[in-house]
């Protein structure tokens, strides 16, 4: 019976380091298991994200529909303030011309009146003694009425 005796030691060591591994390896299911009820629980958290990041999303569809809608308003009234700046510098410039053509004109007027200055001193000086003149002048022909009226 002796080594009946010995299988049967060497199964029970046997059996009971199978059973020593069914120990550990309950140990590890449950480590498992509480991995897997950790994993649950991210991965509620992250599709709870999921949901916050697809309202984010939607929103900034919204917010660039928005921006898009305003930017071709912009792009509307920059084209009519281009269409009015334009008419602005063009009339500008007709200006420009225009005045640049009277300053032209206005020197050559100038240039033209020199003349007439010298004749101005020649009559500011004649004047001056224009009233003598006429005086001398009806005394010595006798023209002079009393009461200082002349008549011819």
């Amino acid at each position: 019976m002796t080594e009946h005796d010995d299988r049967m030691t060497r199964f029970e060591k046997r059996l009971d380091a199978v059973g020593a591994d069914v120990g550990v390896l309950k140990g590890d299911v449950q480590v498992l298991k509480d991995d897997v009820q950790v994993l649950k629980g991210d991965v509620r958290v992250l599709k709870d994200d999921v949901r916050v990041l697809k309202d984010d999303v939607r929103v900034l569809k919204d917010d660039v529909g928005v921006v898009k809608n305003e930017v071709g308003r912009l792009r509307v009234l920059y084209e009519d303030h281009e269409t009015k700046i334009d008419a602005i510098v063009e009339a500008q410039t007709h200006h420009a011309r225009q005045l640049e053509q009277h300053g032209t004109l206005l020197r050559e007027i100038k240039q033209k009146l020199v003349p007439l200055g010298d004749l101005h001193d020649f009559v500011r000086r004649i004047a001056e003694e224009h009233e003598g003149r006429l005086s001398a002048l009806e005394n010595h022909t006798g023209l002079h009425q009393p009461g200082g009226s002349r008549e011819p």
